[in-house]
């Protein structure tokens, strides 16, 4: 098996020596700096490295790592300054053939193929300064004896996914190591167990601009060997169903997703609720303006008249954008935010620079 492998990477070399490195190779790096003042938040800037590198094997077998560094704010305003967080976003191998059907297959540690918010990680892709709240804020604890998780998480587990698609519709299937609901960090300790996690999804081009998708997942989210002794016995489960959509037309771009979340725990069922919508208009070739609004509805985290709602958190963010030259985009926002189990809102503005680069 290690003879057919070796044979495969020097087949894939050799078909690749009549491209010039510069062909073969490719490195992106984006650089956010982003800095608000106002309710709740620390005056420290928040600064984001995500670099995106690239081989080309041959002309259908790609490699593909994408280190991502970050540089919190305190949380608390008054805590002192966190340490970098590291992460390895993405490292896999993918093959792709073209066709009328065409494919691609993705294997190692992989975007999730649940949730549109994934795609705004990067500084430079992302129309507004604040990230997607409802993928990295926790929600309140439903479930004794587990950790806390968001409704959707912004991770990139190890597992392998097929995707088909023509000009009008697309399909994928996917098989990772963790729930969607989880956050998975290479060389974390904190990563759950891993466990086998089923996820598929479509979507549909009816015309030009135009696309609508579902998205499905479930297995366990938290197995028994994670929880506290004084927890009740047995896996825990998640099902998970997502809607998506976005529309482009003339200088404008729409985009929506909304996803419920089942909980299948020995005590009980709980359900959870997480969308956003966001758009972003193109005013000239320099200016832009962009909005979104999100929201998550936690499930209910006990019983009686003080439980009688679900526990909720929403964001509203609108954001102007200038692109001062090709590599440097200066945003300035208005950010406002209410977080879980508070009835009054922060207010916050945002400035932020970013730059981007493309070696080769």
């Amino acid at each position: 098996m290690r003879s057919l492998g070796l044979s495969l990477l020097l087949l894939m070399a050799a078909t690749a020596q009549a491209q010039t490195p510069y062909e073969r190779f490719s490195l992106d790096t984006t650089v956010g700096m982003d800095l608000f003042r106002g309710d709740n938040v620390s005056n420290r800037p928040q600064i984001i490295v995500d670099i995106v590198g690239t081989v080309q094997l041959s002309d259908r077998w790609q490699i593909y790592v994408r280190p991502w560094f970050r540089l919190p704010r305190p949380s608390p305003p008054t805590a002192p300054a966190p340490a970098w967080d590291t992460q390895l976003y993405q490292a896999s191998l993918r093959y792709e053939r073209a066709g009328r059907v065409a494919t691609r297959v993705d294997a190692g540690y992989i975007a999730s193929p649940v949730g549109l918010g994934l795609f705004d990680a990067n500084p430079r892709a992302n129309p507004t300064i604040a990230g997607h709240s409802s993928y990295f804020t926790p929600m309140l604890p439903f479930d004794a004896g587990g950790p806390r998780g968001p409704a959707v998480a912004s991770t990139y587990p190890l597992g392998a996914v097929v995707t088909a698609s023509t000009v009008r519709w697309d399909a994928r299937a996917a098989i990772v190591n963790s729930a969607p609901v989880r956050s998975f960090i290479v060389g974390a300790v904190t990563n759950p167990r891993a466990t086998p996690v089923v996820e598929a999804g479509a979507g549909l081009t009816p015309t030009t601009g135009l696309r609508l998708g579902v998205s499905f997942a479930h297995g366990a989210y938290l197995t028994q060997d994670e929880l506290v002794r004084t927890a009740l016995a047995g896996d825990r489960e998640v099902t998970l169903v997502g809607f998506e959509g976005d529309y482009a037309f003339r200088y404008t771009k729409l985009t929506g997703e909304f996803i419920r979340d089942a909980f299948t725990t020995p005590a009980q069922r709980a359900i959870a609720y997480t969308w956003f919508i966001q758009g972003t208009q193109t005013v000239s070739p320099r200016w832009f303006i962009a909005g979104r609004h999100e929201g998550t509805s936690a499930p209910v985290a006990g019983t009686g008249v003080a439980f009688g709602a679900q526990p909720r958190m929403l964001a509203a963010e609108l954001t102007a954008g200038f692109r001062a030259a090709r590599e440097v985009t200066l945003k300035a926002s208005y950010y406002t935010r209410q977080p879980y189990g508070r009835q009054d809102w922060d207010q916050q503005a945002g400035v932020q620079i970013v730059w981007q680069k493309r070696w080769w």
